[in-house]
């Protein structure tokens, strides 16, 4: 546990059941430990044109060096052309709640 580099991945999607595929992927995989799935508006500027949608954001926690399969999973899945997919690193945790994400993790 104390090698692992704790971590937020985060995405959105255009639909509930794109972020609930996306989530129950990663879960299933054992690259996330935990997607938090919440409504959010987005406005963003997308080929020269402003847009404002409502999208779903998925909060996926996870460990830095599970990104790469993370994103290859949520690129294999996701319908948008060029989807969001950043990595937060987390600088601080509660040691039994990052004993906790190793161990969903393994």
């Amino acid at each position: 546990m104390n090698n692992l580099e704790p971590c937020i991945i985060e995405t959105t999607t255009a639909t509930q059941e794109d972020a609930e595929r996306i989530a129950a992927a990663l879960l299933e995989q054992k690259l996330a430990a935990c997607v938090q799935l919440e409504n959010v508006r987005s406005h963003y500027v997308w080929q020269g044109k402003v847009e404002d949608d409502e999208e779903i954001r998925l909060s996926i926690k996870s460990a830095a060096h599970l990104y790469a399969q993370v994103e290859a999973a949520i690129l294999a899945l996701h319908p948008y052309d060029c989807p969001q997919v950043l990595m937060l690193p987390i600088t601080a945790m509660l040691p039994e709640y990052k004993q906790w994400l190793a161990d969903a993790l393994t």
